[in-house]
């Protein structure tokens, strides 16, 4: 019966914030503690989290809420950026309604992750979209309001697309429940209705899952936004799109789109982070280029792939959420965002923003033996042979190309600059599972955990992929790469989307037979 109280808890603090006034603040740690408690009542073997239908209805009328290995590797990651960004803050003078914002946004998190019907999920991802709107224009600055609302607009764009969709899927199933769905799909054997439904629900999840094309909004999102919030949106907030397409793998196989766009979304988006000067926007376009790994890895389909997908997820979560909030702190001090003066004047950088930064970066590049390095070896364990290691080179390389420049910043050479101990805390709170993520990441998958996650091959393979990528980015920075910038415009972003659902069909289709999870043993738990 816990699975309904999780979200529900989150949802009563955030309306506690706003009645406590400057006490607001504890309740994101309050909202922690009840969630590390959840998670050890789990590994205790507690029986709370068995699937619930609410009100006792059944499909397709009850809203089915249910806990997998995909909700307990989301829960945790959620659980991590919470503490760290509650406690980021703390020093941070901030209204009521910010910490309320921050508790519904946590809180409608975990209601998706538990979710497993269409319109459940869809209301959701909208309420998501309204709190990220909001905590993204949170301080009123031009380019902040700016952001959210192309954000908002584009958003809205995708979740009729979903929406329309998940209307079709009733129509022909009479159910949103995806067990039911799923069934449906199979007795269809290829209906054209099939391949319409999913195409559409795809693109709407698209939008919020950082694909290339569908989330063009998000750079000055992520980039413009404070540096708390820039660190949950990237870390937390763009992988439940990420969520939901596993879930919808889980009823029809998607392996084409997921395969080609994610090879897109990994390359472009390694393209444009080393394009970019200001840091920002560079690890924004980063975030953009990770979840290639994601949607190339849930690509293979099967049990070792979906964990290698949900072990880079948890470890993108915790490393990306440490390099912006390390990157937060480089440029509080520095008082710019842009990379070059962040070099010119990095004796004022203190000294943990270097350290966490440096772990950041070991982590996102792949070094042996940080969170990245162990993800990946998860991800490869998960099959795809030579082509698929091919392709995350490629990544890797770009993800190393893009991080070179900042290496310009760990000097040792610094000036003793006052940090708030609650934000060395914070850093030291996502530092140490990026570290320690073979043990972590052993506790939580067990032996689902692929032996090749820390083999001596993909050893080399990583500082091979490294070494190149520090030589391309140390020859990039003589000679900077222009990439059209237009396409992120507002009024490019619509037919962005729309060109992203015409692709996603067309690859629908050019895969032939409609074959379900069912058939092909692809899971969602």
């Amino acid at each position: 019966m816990i699975l309904p109280i999780v979200p529900l808890i989150h949802i009563f603090l955030g309306f506690l914030a706003l009645a406590w006034g400057r006490s607001a603040r504890a309740t994101l740690i309050a909202g922690f503690l009840f969630d590390a408690g959840a998670i050890g009542a789990y590994f205790a073997g507690s029986g709370w989290f068995a699937p619930i239908a609410l009100g006792g209805w059944k499909a397709p009328i009850g809203i089915a809420l249910s806990f997998d290995q995909t909700s307990l590797a989301f829960f945790i990651l959620a659980a991590g950026l919470e503490l760290a960004v509650a406690v980021y803050v703390w020093s941070e003078k901030r209204r009521p309604y910010f910490f309320m914002l921050l508790n519904v946004l946590f809180g409608s998190t975990y209601a998706l992750v538990f979710a497993q019907d269409l319109f459940n999920i869809y209301v959701i991802l909208e309420l998501l979209t309204l709190t990220s709107f909001l905590l993204v224009a949170y301080e009123r600055r031009a380019r902040q309001v700016w952001a959210s609302l192309k954000y908002l607009l584009f958003a809205s764009f995708g979740m009729s697309l979903f929406l329309l969709g998940a209307t079709i899927a009733y129509g022909y199933t009479g159910s949103f429940n995806l067990n039911d769905i799923q069934t449906s799909v199979a007795a269809s054997s290829g209906a054209p209705w099939v391949g319409l439904a999913f195409a559409l629900l795809f693109a709407g999840a698209a939008v919020k899952a950082g694909i290339f094309t569908f989330s063009l909004w998000l750079p000055a999102a992520h980039s413009t936004a404070s540096t708390a919030i820039s660190a949950v949106l990237s870390g937390l907030v763009i992988k439940m799109g990420v969520v939901v397409l596993i879930r919808l793998h889980s009823v029809l196989r998607l392996d084409l789109p997921l395969l080609v766009l994610g090879a897109v979304t990994g390359i472009i988006g390694a393209a444009y982070a080393i394009a970019s000067l200001d840091v920002k926007r560079m690890l924004a376009f980063s975030t953009l280029s990770q979840i290639g790994y994601l949607l190339v890895g849930l690509s293979l389909g099967g049990e070792a792939a979906l964990t290698g997908v949900l072990a880079y997820a948890v470890a993108h979560g915790w490393f990306k959420g440490l390099l912006f909030l390390s990157a937060g702190e480089c440029t509080r001090a520095v008082g710019s965002t842009n990379i070059p003066d962040l070099i010119n004047a990095r004796a004022r950088i203190p000294l943990a923003a270097r350290l966490g930064l440096l772990v950041g970066i070991l982590g996102i590049i792949g070094m042996p033996p940080l969170a990245g390095y162990i993800a990946k070896g998860a991800l490869i364990g998960g099959g795809g042979g030579w082509s698929l290691h091919a392709l995350f080179a490629v990544i890797g390389i770009g993800s190393a190309a893009t991080f070179v420049r900042l290496f310009f910043l760990l000097s040792p050479r610094f000036r003793a600059a006052a940090v708030p101990p609650s934000r060395v805390v914070a850093l030291s709170s996502l530092a140490l599972p990026v570290i320690l993520f073979l043990p972590i990441a052993r506790g939580l998958f067990g032996n689902a955990l692929p032996r090749s996650a820390w083999s001596g091959a993909l050893v080399w393979e990583s500082i091979g992929a490294i070494g190149i990528g520090l030589l391309l980015g140390r020859y990039l920075s003589r000679r900077p790469l222009r990439l059209p910038q237009r396409i992120f415009q507002a009024e490019a972003g619509v037919v962005s989307i729309l060109a992203g659902f015409l692709a996603v069909y067309l690859l629908l289709t050019a895969a032939g037979t409609v074959q379900t999870a069912a058939d092909s043993g692809t899971v969602s738990s």
